[in-house]
């Protein structure tokens, strides 16, 4: 297929420009051929035709018995006087008479507004008739009907170039607004999310570039509801994998529950009971699971507060050196440098922490390391944690901040469903921080960084 030469809208506004001065030429060139050679063909009469005729028939207007319409050229006017001043007959309005009269006592020769005027003497009578210096049509309708050969000339000219202004305006305003509704079609589309189309192709270069921004939006655009959708359907796949789940520990209440009140002792009762509890706990487990999804969508809105760093990290130590001892591991918590206060959500800062110590907990055997260093570096809040578990792969390093995700094999359980470090990432972008993950090379186990703007 031919490609189409690219212009610019510079050159379409000189194209028009040019067009615009051709028209204005043409029609000045028109104007002077109509006013220099139509006289000539016989059909228009020269602008002193009515003069030389009143010339021509001067001895038989002053001779003549009665002065008659025949002797005056068509459009003049003329009346006789006595040589007192009385009007006697003529083709003169009432208002025209005195006033002709009073310029022949002048000794006036008329101007162009009032007409020209030419004195007869006839015997005790004056003949006055006044003409205009200006060419006719030779034919009596049109000499009529119209302004005059000059006007008629003039107003012809400016019809023509107005309709040539019209027919210029929307010739180019057709090339541009087919390409401005090629953009609005194409943003339509967009707002209507309906990517699947091809960039029209457009000859404005101009309008190609914002077609080019537009496509790359497209791909965007394309790119981000793709992911978006890719997540909905892990979220539902996640939820309808804890729905499962959930029926399990139900199915083992719900047969405890049966066989407690078949029990002959209270030996079986309690230990019925005992599964009872256990299962319970499960369905808590996998509530909490559930709340963490929603809060992780909701984290991104929050109101900041001045938070109390100090009271809040030692708190968090208390509480993370009696879950460590309670799962039989090591807990080494390093507090120092830190500021008084800063802004953040105190709540939310938390559970970041808690996640992260979550994680580390789980994955640490017992008898392991943990190892968490709060301090303030670079002007940042530094909330750094060490197991001495299996560690991180690289896909784990790489993808491990995703909603979801749950391809690392060597830091994957029954109850991790890949929500805790996403949460953990979105909390930290919005309050300008950054995440990382990486191995220890002091503890060979996971090392994560949770840095946030103080």
């Amino acid at each position: 297929m031919e490609v189409k030469k690219k212009i610019t809208l510079q050159s379409v506004f000189w194209r028009f420009s040019i067009c615009l001065f051709g028209l204005t030429a043409a029609s000045l060139l028109a104007c002077w051929i109509m006013i220099f050679f139509l006289p000539q063909t016989g059909e228009i009469l020269p602008a002193n035709y009515s003069e030389n005729m009143l010339e021509d028939n001067r001895e038989e207007i002053e001779n003549a018995k009665t002065v008659t319409d025949e002797l005056i050229p068509d459009g003049c006017s003329y009346g006789v006087f006595q040589t007192d001043g009385t009007y006697l007959y003529g083709n003169m309005n009432e208002k025209n008479q005195n006033k002709m009269w009073n310029e022949y006592a002048r000794g006036s020769s008329g101007n162009p507004n009032m007409g020209y005027l030419k004195y007869f003497q006839r015997k005790e009578e004056v003949c006055i008739a006044a003409y205009r210096l200006k060419a006719e049509f030779v034919n009596p309708l049109l000499r009529k009907w119209l302004p005059g050969f000059p006007e008629t000339v003039l107003i012809l000219i400016l019809l023509i170039f107005l309709i040539g202004i019209v027919l210029l305006s929307r010739k180019f305003g057709n090339i541009v607004g087919r390409e401005l509704k090629s953009v609005k079609q194409v943003t339509e589309k967009v707002r209507l999310k309906d990517l699947e189309f091809e960039k029209p192709d457009t000859r404005i270069r101009e309008v190609d570039e914002v077609m080019e921004s537009l496509e790359k939006m497209r791909e965007a655009l394309e790119a981000s509801l793709k992911a978006q959708w890719k997540m909905e359907e892990a979220r539902r796949q996640q939820i309808g994998a804890l729905i499962h789940d959930i029926k399990t520990p139900l199915t083992v209440i719900r047969g405890n529950a049966q066989l407690m009140q078949e029990a002959e002792s209270a030996e079986e009762a309690r230990e019925c009971e005992e599964y009872i509890l256990q299962e319970t706990g499960r369905i808590e487990e996998y509530i909490q699971i559930l709340q963490r999804m929603l809060q992780s969508e909701e984290g991104s809105q929050f109101q900041k507060e001045k938070v109390d760093v100090r009271q809040t990290a030692e708190a968090f130590a208390a509480s993370a050196k009696m879950l460590a001892e309670a799962n039989h591991q090591n807990l080494e918590v390093v507090i120092s440098s830190i500021p008084d206060y800063i802004k953040s959500n105190r709540q939310l800062l938390l559970r970041a922490w808690e996640n992260l110590l979550s994680n580390a907990l789980e994955y640490t055997p017992a008898g392991g390391d943990i190892c968490i260093s709060i301090k303030e570096e670079s002007g940042k809040l530094l909330f750094a944690i060490e197991d001495s578990g299996l560690g991180f792969t690289e896909e784990g390093i790489r993808r491990g901040t995703q909603q979801f995700y749950q391809g690392d094999k060597s830091r994957n359980s029954r109850n991790h469903y890949g929500v805790g470090l996403f949460m953990v990432d979105s909390f930290v972008k919005h309050q300008g921080g950054r995440l990382t993950l990486e191995n220890s090379p002091r503890t060979k186990g996971a090392l994560v960084r949770l840095e946030i703007n103080m």
